[in-house]
């Protein structure tokens, strides 16, 4: 018994490391390779009372590795899945111990599913709801995890987490992790047929530099529960009234996962789309993700709770709308994801784009996620505000955490939306303070075939036909490996967002650094605020012996403010997260006193907080060089109700009451908008003070560099967010204010990137 079972551990040890022990398939594709003819089953004999395993059974795997027990029942049960729980408590060589959940396998199988990063012998046992079941209950043994001798990312750097400071993930040797994700999320479905069309994908993005599949566990977008398209070989996840789970689904889907770890590709796994909860229940959905983390916890994966958690089933009235019992009820299951977890995966859910982009508003306990995943509209120019916003807006917020677009702009969605904007999306978001970035291709995350598309969605229209091989050779996702490769030179996981590092040579910088959101004094207006107009207004004086050359004032408003200068109306905004910036305003300033009204509003909100507050930056400069700002401060004056002639500088105002100073720019609830750089082509700059600058003209054209330092050298690149290639441009010198203005590159047409280095 022993020599064989020695032969057995070190064939096994010789095959696919990171399956090594998952028992029994890998000894399935074992014995068709020809390498062993074997059975290994973990079966521990009683004598009564606590029964330890025989040295002889001692499994072993490597560290961060997933080692599968198999148990088997002493008897066979009407109803296993709802009738037997079974978790498996292990314990470390330091005694640390870990309950981990196991799962019904089918018939009288059950399973535990282990990995640790430390060496050493590791025990277990299992403890069974069934107390009586021998085959269950009270099953001991030992597992040795050596040192990971492989290449696999994923288990040479162990597994992933957020790094100190909140703004990026890291593997547990604090390693750098890199985010570049690819939408898959019907990739477990028959119409993306497994092995040859899956693992082709897969290949495809490795060598392109994706680390990150976003992928859905069987509950589908886009379709009716049940749906045939939703299938795979072996049919649904579920019964077809929800009564229990079904292993022979996801055993088929360990393939195709267990594929992707393989390839040192991360699963971000969605447990469900959203609206499947009101379908199942809560306890039903705890249910479902039990079976996930007992399956698949002990894997290199990221938990994603729900896809569009917020979002209601697409024929419900009055849809599409932002459905808050729903988001409360999966700040339920997510509560529970990471209090049953024993392995601590990273967890996060996917919000829709209606009215709120971010995890943050998904739920109702943002403290239970490790990360916020956004979702931004599927557009053009005109989602780029919004796109903005949403970073900016998450980056900004409480608690901090990494921020990644995990869905914006498809390439080709709709079979027509060019890549000139999905590119767009990666590199705004990556210059405003994102962990990473999420691409996604029309016909790839529905798996289109060809002749066979997905067809129409629960609401009757459909989201294109492109085929998923042809959309895997679509020049956006290529694109998105030479940024993410460029971006590696540098220590970009220390990189901030440096808006007033950039402008248009054109338009002055503007940024809200050193302002204030402001409010009338009333209570808390951070936290809630009464549903109201507020009528703000700021005097100002400019000397009568300068000329005034431009002039521009930014505003932004939670929830919608209107401007006036000198009695002239500027315009309306209703985006706090991306606000409004006026220009040219030369003409209307005049030497002498000057007026600066502002109405704002705070409009009913379906979340418990309702906070409100203006921010307001007037910038001029003169034509001897000089500059002047104004900004919201406790120096502006307010009311409550509007009063005839409140808007013309000749109004007496010393009644009024002084502005309250809600929260300093940058601070929550707000954090930071950046306005200025809301607009579509306005380039965007990120780096690290003194060391590199990354600049992204969104159109080509010169850029106006700043904040260099009066006199600064700099080692210029040119990089091609097309192409992939660089042109080094030398030393440059920025002039006596730290400027520098950098022409395009020769005959460029599109977008661009510039990279400055501190010379050696």
């Amino acid at each position: 018994m022993k020599p064989w079972l020695s032969a057995v551990k070190e064939t096994i040890s010789r095959g696919e490391r990171s399956r090594f022990a998952l028992l029994p398939s890998s000894i399935v594709r074992l014995n068709r390779a020809g390498r062993a003819v074997c059975l290994c089953v973990l079966i521990v004999c009683f004598q009564g009372g606590f029964a330890a395993a025989a040295p002889n059974t001692v499994l072993k795997t490597e560290a961060n590795v997933m080692v599968e027990v198999v148990f088997n029942a002493g008897r066979a049960y009407e109803d296993p899945f709802n009738q037997v729980t079974l978790d498996v408590v292990f314990s470390d060589p330091g005694g640390a111990a870990l309950r981990v959940p196991a799962f019904w396998a089918g018939g009288n199988v059950w399973k535990a599913r282990y990995a640790s990063s430390v060496a050493g012998t590791h025990r277990f046992r299992s403890e069974c709801s069934e107390t009586r079941d021998q085959g269950l209950h009270r099953v001991a043994g030992e597992v040795e995890v050596v040192p990971y001798t492989g290449d696999n990312p994923l288990y040479r750097h162990g597994p992933l987490g957020v790094a100190p400071g909140g703004r990026y993930l890291e593997h547990r040797d604090h390693t750098p992790f890199f985010w570049l994700g690819d939408t898959w999320w019907m990739g477990l479905c028959h119409r993306l047929r497994w092995p040859a069309e899956f693992r082709t994908l897969a290949a495809d993005r490795k060598e392109k530099g994706f680390t990150v599949v976003q992928i859905v566990a069987g509950l589908y977008p886009d379709m009716p529960p049940f749906d045939p398209r939703g299938a795979n070989e072996v049919g649904y996840p579920w019964e077809t009234n929800y009564a229990r789970i079904r292993p022979e689904y996801f055993d088929a889907a360990d393939q195709r996962l267990g594929y992707l770890v393989d390839q040192g590709l991360t699963p971000c796994l969605v447990g469900a789309w959203g609206y499947f909860l009101p379908w199942m229940g809560v306890e039903k959905m705890k249910a479902h993700w039990r079976y996930l983390l007992a399956r698949y916890g002990a894997w290199p994966v990221v938990w994603c709770v729900a896809g569009e958690a917020n979002l209601p089933w697409y024929l419900a009235p009055k849809f599409p709308y932002d459905d808050r019992e729903q988001a409360r009820d999966w700040t339920a299951v997510a509560r529970y994801v990471r209090g049953t977890d024993p392995f601590h995966r990273l967890v996060t859910i996917h919000p829709t784009a209606i009215n709120f982009y971010t995890a943050r508003h998904a739920v109702d306990d943002p403290a239970l996620l490790d990360f916020d995943l956004l979702q931004t509209p599927h557009g053009r120019r005109e989602a780029v505000p919004v796109a903005l916003g949403a970073v900016r807006g998450s980056y900004a917020a409480q608690p901090l955490m990494p921020v990644i677009d995990g869905e914006a702009s498809y390439e080709m969605l709709g079979d027509n939306l060019p890549t000139e904007w999905t590119r767009r999306m990666f590199w705004l978001c990556l210059m405003n303070g994102a962990a990473g970035h999420t691409y996604g291709a029309n016909g790839i995350w529905q798996c289109n075939r060809a002749g066979e598309p997905h067809g129409k969605s629960p609401h009757g229209g459909s989201y294109g036909q492109i085929p998923w091989d042809e959309a895997m050779r679509l020049p956006g996702s290529r694109q998105m490996g030479l940024a993410k490769a460029f971006l590696l030179q540098y220590p970009w996981h220390r990189f901030t967002p440096h808006p007033e590092w950039v402008g248009s040579p054109a338009q002055p910088s503007m940024s809200f650094d050193d302002c204030g959101w402001i409010w009338f004094p009333e209570g808390d207006p951070s936290k809630d605020a009464p549903v109201a107009k507020r009528f703000f207004r700021l005097a100002f004086v400019l000397p009568a012996d300068k000329t005034v050359q431009r002039a521009s004032l930014g505003v932004a408003a939670d929830d919608w403010f209107s401007a006036r200068l000198n009695g002239q109306s500027l315009g309306a905004g209703d985006d706090w997260r991306s606000g409004r910036q006026f220009g040219r305003l030369e003409a209307r300033l005049k030497p002498g006193t000057n007026l600066l009204a502002i109405v704002a509003e705070n409009k009913p909100a379906n979340v418990p907080a309702n906070p409100a507050g203006l921010i307001a930056r007037l910038q001029v400069t003169f034509a001897d060089g000089e500059s002047r700002r104004w900004s919201t401060d406790d120096m502006w004056r307010c009311a409550q109700d509007e009063v005839k002639g409140w808007d013309r500088e000749a109004f007496d105002d010393r009644a009024w009451s002084k502005a309250l100073v809600v929260s300093p720019y940058g601070e929550g609830p707000w954090g930071r908008v950046g306005v200025g750089n809301e607009v579509a082509g306005e380039p965007q700059a990120a780096g690290i003070p003194g060391l590199v600058s990354i600049v992204y003209a969104p159109e080509p054209g010169p850029v106006e560099v700043r904040g260099l330092g009066a006199g600064a050298k700099r080692r210029a690149t040119y990089f091609d967010p097309v192409s992939g290639e660089k042109t080094p441009l030398g030393i440059i010198e920025a002039d006596g204010g730290g400027v520098w203005q950098c022409p395009s590159p020769a005959g460029q047409t599109h977008d661009w990137v510039l990279a400055l280095e501190a010379p050696e």
